[in-house]
């Protein structure tokens, strides 16, 4: 049976930064933004909360609704499964607690992350491993 997989992403602009997530799960290797995984009974902002809390430890002040996926997005890791992306416009005043974890992922896999403020460019663009992120930062 195939599958929707809804992705729930923060775009963090601080001072003329941004903030991008550099992931490594299983030797798959990736740049996006902040996020992670709808779990059931909670909507989008909850789950958006949840994971900047969770990854790190930063609670979310304000956000705006900037983008949802319009195209069909084949999951990187499933088969079965389709992708709907949802990015928001996030801030908050807390300083990062974890520029550096390690989970473990829905499947089993370990996921390493490492977070870092780049200088807000148009050419941050060529850093973005996914079709989703791409068309999310041309929105804001």
């Amino acid at each position: 049976m195939s599958k929707f997989n809804v992705r729930v992403y923060g775009i963090w602009i601080k001072s003329d930064k941004i903030l991008l997530s550099h992931e490594n799960i299983d030797g798959y290797e990736m740049t996006k933004f902040p996020g992670g995984g709808l779990e059931y009974g909670e909507g989008a902002l909850e789950c958006l909360k949840r994971e900047f809390m969770e990854e790190l430890g930063v609670e979310i002040s304000q956000s705006k609704l900037v983008h949802v996926s319009e195209k069909y997005i084949q999951s990187a890791f499933k088969e079965n499964e389709q992708v709907i992306a949802i990015h928001y416009l996030i801030e908050s005043e807390d300083e990062i607690k974890n520029y550096e974890i390690i989970q473990n992922t829905g499947v089993g896999k370990s996921n390493q992350h490492l977070f870092k403020w780049y200088d807000l460019s148009p050419v941050i663009v060529n850093s973005f491993t996914f079709e989703m992120d791409i068309e999310a930062f041309r929105k804001i």
